[in-house]
């Protein structure tokens, strides 16, 4: 910023792109049933939004937390839920920490919890299935090629090779 010298002459300078100091010094409180405001001393704020878990949609379907009205429960350290195929994380779960963070981290374990589950069910592995199908009708037709395949080296008069081989032929 650009220094400017004060009227006082007293050889302090003022820098007028430097940011205002903007310091907490309190809080003040009002309670939502009686209207009063009370005044707190503090040197920080914290501020969480969202303290109530948006899972009425899950009532019947999934058990919650006696303890904490609205959470999910799940199973042991896991992300599991009471229905098979539910997997519960972050605000929905986590009636402690309540942070992105570590809603962010329960996420990572909801999908892994989710894949695996996938997975023991059957579910999920499409490429591998497609690989498998693949490979068993290749497999049932004998090495035979059926009138709908097509070789594009043999179209190209069989002077194709692959990569490693043409290119030493061009050396």
């Amino acid at each position: 910023g650009k220094p400017l010298s004060s009227d006082a002459n007293d050889g302090e300078n003022v820098d007028l792109d430097a940011p205002a100091e903007k310091v907490v010094s309190g809080a003040v409180l009002k309670d939502v049933y009686t209207g009063e405001e009370t005044k707190v001393d503090v040197g920080a704020v914290f501020v969480a939004i969202g303290h109530t878990p948006t899972t009425s949609f899950l009532e019947g379907v999934v058990e919650f937390n006696p303890e904490h009205a609205g959470y999910v429960l799940t199973q042991g350290t896991s992300t599991k839920t009471s229905m098979p195929g539910i997997f519960a994380c972050g605000d929905v779960a986590d009636s402690i920490y309540r942070q992105a963070i570590t809603s962010a981290g329960s996420g990572a374990a909801a999908a892994l919890d989710a894949e695996r589950w996938l997975s023991e069910e059957g579910l999920g592995n499409e490429e591998s299935d497609f690989e498998a199908e693949l490979l068993a009708d290749i497999m049932a037709n004998d090495g035979r090629r059926s009138a709908e395949e097509y070789n594009v080296y043999e179209e190209a008069g069989g002077r194709v090779s692959g990569m490693k081989e043409s290119t030493g032929a061009e050396l």
